[in-house]
Parts: C-alpha cells; sequence; structure tokens
C-alpha cells in the first residue's frame, strides 16, 4: 500500500513538473527554476550545498545541472572570493572558511539547465540567479 502511494504521488508530482515545462519552437522552457542553498557551511567550513527547485511542485531536481560563478561578499559590499562551479557537484568548496562572509551571490553561465538523464537543455528567459544571505 505504501509503494502505492509512493508512485502516485511522485506521478502527480512529475506531471506537475512536466506541466510547468514548454515545449516552444523546437526548446524546452521552464521559468519556474531557481538555485537554492540547502547547506550553508560557508564561515565554519568554506562549504554550501546549491539545487535547482522547481517553485510550482518546491522540490529540488536531483538531475538538473549548470556551471555556475560564484562571487562571496562581506557586509562592506566588498568581494571576498570569486570562483567557478561546473555543475557537476552540488556541493560547492571555497578556498577557505570565510566567517566575514555576509551574502554570496550564485550566477548560471547560460539561460539554460541540463537535464542530466537526457542530456536535453531547459531553457529559461535569463540565467539563474541567487543572492543568498549566509547564515
Amino acid at each position: 500500500m505504501l509503494r502505492l502511494l509512493i508512485l502516485v504521488f511522485t506521478g502527480i508530482f512529475f506531471q506537475i513538473s512536466l506541466n510547468a515545462q514548454q515545449k516552444v519552437g523546437d526548446r524546452w522552457v521552464d521559468n519556474n527554476l531557481v538555485f537554492d542553498v540547502i547547506d550553508d557551511r560557508i564561515k565554519s567550513e568554506g562549504i554550501f550545498e546549491i539545487c535547482i527547485r522547481d517553485t510550482v511542485t518546491d522540490f529540488c531536481v536531483e538531475n538538473l545541472s549548470t556551471g555556475v560563478e560564484i562571487l562571496v561578499w562581506d557586509a562592506n559590499n566588498n568581494e571576498l572570493w570569486k570562483g567557478i562551479g561546473s555543475g557537476r557537484s552540488k556541493i560547492l568548496q571555497l578556498k577557505e572558511a570565510m566567517p566575514q562572509a555576509a551574502y554570496l551571490v550564485i550566477k548560471a553561465f547560460k539561460p539554460w539547465v541540463t537535464n542530466r538523464l537526457t542530456g536535453n537543455r531547459i531553457y529559461q528567459d535569463k540565467p539563474l540567479e541567487l543572492k543568498y544571505k549566509v547564515k
């Protein structure tokens, strides 16, 4: 019975997610995707974890990825660190712990994410970007 319920709910969320994506010409487009920081250890270890969240279902979509630029700033708007992430890993490591970090900005290089299962690109009107207040 539990397995049946899990399958039903998985199907419902999958259908909702598919409804958010639209085929425009030969492209899949979904402007309901955002970056989300799901683990913040920037001040203590210089590590954080991101995901690409679907705002319709409010779930991280585990098979989506994109390359990013990361900028870390202090409370006086001084840039502390700048780097890139390939998108292959959700866990990102800064050069060191940054106890003085106030916020970070995560910017996708391109206006699309890649579905790692199919290899298809899912386009957005503009590259994903998040300004995140460090905890």
